[in-house]
């Protein structure tokens, strides 16, 4: 058997696990043109993301293999229906979980002007209690449980909404109310604390514009820790220029993986907007 991890790092530990017969390649450059050259006698591909054009030329393979939960930017149309598509979901709720109120933390602590105190111009540095302000979650999964979970201990009210209403969880959690997608609206409008926590679908691709970020208070704050492209760029910048947003944290971008030369060979920026310049923003690159 032939594997192909795109990832030097992963497939180095890889190999080490696989028993010895089991042979791991990986790309220098990470080119379509290169990935497709390795591809075609591989059964398994292991990779972040990949394009189509090198499944269509990977003949043999029987397993693609998703270093990731979330599927949205995987090439299902070039699979042949005797080839598996497989994630890893559910495997890292806790860390992703933490993050996001790690994150809510920082925000409403003001963490980064105050590391950055020496900025060239002043910086509000004042923080806002978050114990007993409300903490909006959108998406229940296992992320969204662990992060109800903890901003509850951290003294919060948590509210929710997930494809349809679970009165079981809503009482093992202690929330103070849980919706369906019906309730965006009342979700939003009652969270001090939005966060983003549901895949990427056609249906949730930009569910949050201009009109749903109105309908927050003024001086409430976003969290998103799930795609980028659920929340519309322009509007989320509009409001946190003008202030009607208190502030944001952006762990996942319009343009993905913009860091890593080998999937932004053009070099884009993280988004059209330029957030990293506003001092209410938290940047992380996921």
């Amino acid at each position: 058997m032939k594997v192909l991890v795109v990832y030097k790092g992963l497939a180095e530990k890889i190999k080490e696990i696989l028993p010895q017969d089991i042979e791991v390649v990986y790309p220098k450059t990470g080119t379509d043109k290169e990935l497709i050259k390795l591809a075609k006698d591989v059964e398994v591909i292991v990779s972040t993301r990949l394009s189509s054009v090198v499944v269509e030329n990977a003949p043999r393979l029987r397993l693609l293999q998703k270093t990731g939960a979330g599927v949205d930017d995987m090439p299902f149309e070039a699979l042949k229906p005797d080839t598996y598509m497989a994630n890893t979901s559910g495997s890292n709720p806790l860390p992703l979980a933490e993050g996001a109120v790690a994150l809510v933390l920082a925000l409403a602590k003001r963490v980064v002007p105050r590391h950055m105190d020496f900025h060239e111009k002043p910086i509000d540095k004042r923080g806002v209690m978050f114990h007993g302000k409300t903490a909006g979650i959108l998406g229940m999964g296992s992320i969204g449980v662990e992060v109800a979970k903890m901003l509850k201990a951290l003294g919060m009210n948590v509210i929710a909404i997930r494809r349809s209403r679970d009165e079981k969880l809503r009482s093992e959690l202690g929330l103070k109310w849980l919706g369906d997608k019906d309730d965006l609206d009342r979700l939003m409008r009652g969270s001090d604390f939005l966060v983003v926590t549901i895949p990427l679908t056609p249906e949730t691709r930009g569910l949050i514009g201009e009109h749903e970020i109105k309908q927050m208070k003024k001086g409430s704050y976003i969290v998103n820790v799930a795609r980028a492209a659920i929340i519309q760029e322009k509007p989320l910048y509009e409001a946190l220029k003008t202030g009607h947003l208190a502030g944001a944290a952006c762990d996942v971008w319009w343009q993905p993986h913009f860091w890593d030369p080998l999937w932004n060979v053009a070099g884009n920026p993280a988004s059209a907007y330029p957030f990293w310049e506003l001092d209410n923003v938290i940047c992380t690159p996921h």
